[in-house]
């Protein structure tokens, strides 16, 4: 089953530059996972310092695979202590 992947992240003020940075970072090499099927960055018009990934993965075990990647365990950790909110929806497709 396809699993969707919406993340809300909003960066502090003071890191906005650092996280946009790390944010650019991690696509790369996540496009380039097996079973990553789409993997989008946007950031929102109305709200500075506020992005959204949306994310779309094969199967549970692509998306749980990506996780454990180096890239993103690295893209994680330098996040630490940056964020004012960090919200990940997991979707499946109803229609």
């Amino acid at each position: 089953m396809e699993i969707r992947v919406v993340a809300t992240i909003v960066a502090k003020a003071e890191f906005k530059s650092k996280v946009t940075e790390a944010l650019l970072d991690v696509i790369e090499p996540s496009r380039l996972e097996v079973g990553c099927l789409q993997y989008e960055l946007h950031q929102d018009l109305d709200t500075e310092g506020t992005f959204v990934f949306y994310e779309r993965w094969a199967s549970e075990e692509a998306l749980n695979q990506h996780n454990k990647t180096e890239h993103f365990q690295h893209f994680a950790k330098s996040l630490e202590g940056k964020l004012e909110e960090l919200t990940i929806r997991r979707l499946k497709s109803l229609a």
